[in-house]
């Protein structure tokens, strides 16, 4: 199995299962002491928007589970999808302490890693 793993999160938290079960994948990794970097794209970002109230619609929340990925693995997003989707830095959730990077940076991270999965 390979060591460095980055798992790329490019669907929106909600709406279907993709996020969903990217999170499950990566906290199973970690259950199996391969550490994933994280990787938000796209849609992705919202992921990480401070404040969400998904139960309010009757979702599950995905906040757990990142609080933990982000305290053990850390979290990146990608500055132009962020950009893109008129969102700053003070909209994502503070405690999840992401990493924003360049394009440049981003595909240095899915250059060093020996498998990329995509959500």
């Amino acid at each position: 199995m390979p060591r460095k793993i980055l798992l790329v999160t490019k669907s929106s938290p909600y709406g279907s299962l993709m996020a969903a079960e990217g999170f499950r994948i990566a906290t199973a990794m970690v259950a199996m002491d391969v550490l994933p970097k994280l990787l938000f794209i796209d849609d992705g970002v919202y992921c990480l928007l401070k404040n969400q109230r998904p139960e309010a619609a009757g979702l599950d929340s995905h906040y757990e589970r990142l609080k933990t990925l982000a305290d053990l693995v850390g979290l990146y997003a990608l500055r132009d999808s962020v950009v893109k989707r008129n969102l700053k830095i003070i909209d994502l959730d503070e405690s999840f302490n992401v990493k924003l990077l360049s394009k440049d940076e981003a595909v240095k991270l899915i250059v060093e890693n020996e498998a990329v999965m995509a959500f």
